[in-house]
């Protein structure tokens, strides 16, 4: 039977892993003349966003983002130079705590950040901080021009005067049908509740079913509801269980529409192995499901109603609504006090990987009654021992059952190697000890993996920027990026300019350092005992090995013009 994923919490896996940045090759010496040297970790709990495809098939990354960072912790969140100008270099976003933050699991630091960008769905991304570690998260975007499987999508211009229905088929990844009927005659309203002088209005309706992870964890925040506004009058956070959601926007005359002077039409059709997330039975016929609506800007839940669940001329279960206003539309049942609240969980790595040079998977499931409800997937990964790995879920529904599954990937016919499983309690504070085997059984053999650690070498990074304007070099706390030819990828948080990272020799990597919503990159080759190193955008440094270790000890500067 096929799954039905429902996003019900955010797993986010921080690597603590090594990295290495960028080097430059220009002929001028930027600490010339600088007279002091100070740490800029004043700052607290450095995060790192990075925006990815929702789709894993991409081969690009999202670019030209814009964000805004709202919620109750909004005003203790700060760029790396304690700035509030936040920008998105390429991909990735980098944000700090102010000094006055102390977030704890009793009391953590929440805000929310919001991002759009041309061709993908704009969305809103919760980030929930419990300590003073670095961590990292992953926010899936729906690119409209590659879209990811579960995920469904039309644009269309209609007449007014005629009216339309608009259908968004299904798919050979999406058996959920969406149909939007705009009524002839209706006019159309900005957010002001003006009418619009417009013949003729432009749609862009994307649908996301159940079927699929990547569709159930594009429900904004993951599903995760931090004000909802109830219909007997409370608001309350919760957790939302989907049965599927429409993204509709329009536009006429142009402007943004926000409502109708006749609501729209609304049949979502209901995933055949769809069940109800409470009583664990197949949706039929008669069963209710609520309605709810979300306001993207100022990221509130609101229930509109509820749906009758019937079938349509072809024998499919539908929900009908009407839509009154534009925003996300969802049917699904909602936890309303019914969590364990956010928990953490330390993975513990035991393993004969020496510097996070081999790449893994991870999956992490929550059952209940013995029966996978959701699943959240992290691919091309790096591991190596005695890494920690944290996994913080927010609001988990009581009574689940978690387990983490970590695998490797392409391994060769020369190479066995295993992950490693393990099960724990969702509503637990726990630490999870995972062994992970990477072993080259055949050593004489020509095969060459991406398993094998015997090519790895470590690397021990030594960062400055040096502060021109004020005479000062600073030891910076920073994030790194290092992407190898398979694209497998480590993320670290560089503290007080210190940061260790594997690689190996003959693998050309891409490294990317993200500072101040800039971003830095270059490529590092090591071959026998030397490092091809090719940059730019001014950086400057040097990467020598140690005859005697092995190791690289590389010593990197390069000039900052905007100290704060």
């Amino acid at each position: 039977m096929k799954k039905i994923f429902t996003s019900i919490f955010r797993p986010t896996v921080l690597l603590s892993l090594g990295l290495a940045l960028t080097f430059g090759c220009q002929q001028i010496n930027p600490l010339e003349g600088v007279e002091l040297t100070v740490n800029n970790n004043v700052y607290k709990s450095p995060i790192l966003i990075e925006f990815v495809d929702a789709n894993p098939n991409s081969k690009t990354l999202p670019k030209d983002l814009t964000v805004t960072i709202s919620g109750p912790g909004k005003d203790l969140v700060f760029t790396d130079l304690g700035g509030k100008d936040f920008k998105v270099a390429g991909n990735l976003l980098s944000v700090v705590l102010g000094q006055n933050a102390n977030p704890t699991e009793s009391a953590p630091v929440e805000f929310t950040v919001s991002v759009k960008g041309s061709n993908y769905v704009s969305t809103n991304y919760s980030v929930v901080v419990t300590d003073l570690e670095s961590s990292t998260y992953k926010v899936p975007l729906t690119n409209l021009t590659a879209l990811p499987d579960g995920v469904g999508a039309v644009s269309k211009t209609t007449l007014l005067a005629i009216g339309e229905t608009i259908t968004v088929p299904a798919t050979s990844s999406k058996p959920e049908v969406a149909k939007i009927a705009i009524a002839p005659g209706t006019q159309v309203k900005d957010e002001n509740g003006l009418v619009i002088n417009a013949t003729n209005v432009s749609s862009t309706i994307v649908q996301y079913g159940t079927g699929t992870e990547e569709a159930a964890n594009s429900l904004p925040n993951e599903g995760e509801g931090n004000v909802i506004k109830y219909k007997d009058g409370t608001t309350d956070f919760g957790t939302f269980l989907s049965a599927g959601f429409v993204d509709i926007e329009m536009t006429a005359g142009g402007k943004n529409v926000k409502s109708f002077s006749t609501p729209l039409d609304v049949a979502l059709s209901l995933n055949p192995n769809y069940e109800d997330p409470e009583t664990e039975a197949p949706m039929k016929v008669g069963d209710q499901i609520p309605v709810w609506s979300y306001d993207k800007a100022k990221d509130e839940w609101t229930e509109e109603g509820i749906a009758t669940i019937a079938k349509d001329a072809n024998g499919n279960l539908i929900a009908n609504f009407k839509v009154s206003h534009l925003s996300v539309w969802a049917v699904a049942k909602n936890y309303k006090g019914k969590t364990c609240g956010s928990k953490t969980i330390k993975i513990k790595v035991k393993s004969d990987v020496r510097y996070a040079s081999s790449k893994f998977e991870a999956q992490i499931t929550y059952s209940k009654s013995g029966k996978p409800k959701f699943s959240r997937s992290f691919s091309s990964f790096k591991v190596s021992d005695g890494t920690p790995y944290i996994i913080k879920v927010k609001r988990v529904p009581s009574g689940y059952t978690g387990r983490i599954v970590v695998t490797p990937v392409g391994s060769a016919p020369n190479t066995t190697t295993r992950g490693g499983n393990q099960t724990f309690k969702a509503c637990n504070n726990t630490v999870v000890s995972i062994n992970i085997k990477v072993k080259n059984e055949t050593p004489s053999s020509t095969t060459t993996t991406t398993d094998t650690e015997s090519d790895a070498v470590k690397v021990n990074l030594d960062f400055t920027a040096a502060c021109i304007s004020k005479n000062i070099s600073v030891k910076p706390t920073v994030w790194l990026k290092l992407v190898d030819d398979t694209s497998a990828e480590q993320l670290v948080n560089v503290v007080a300019g210190k940061a260790v990272i594997g690689m190996k020799k003959g693998v050309k990597y891409t490294l990317t350092a993200t500072y101040n919503g800039i971003d830095f990159s270059g490529e590092v080759t090591i071959n026998g005992n030397s490092a091809t190193i090719v940059s730019s955008t001014g950086l400057n440094g040097s990467f020598p090995i140690d005859v005697k270790t092995g190791e690289v000890n590389a010593t990197i500067i390069y000039p900052l013009n905007n100290c704060q």
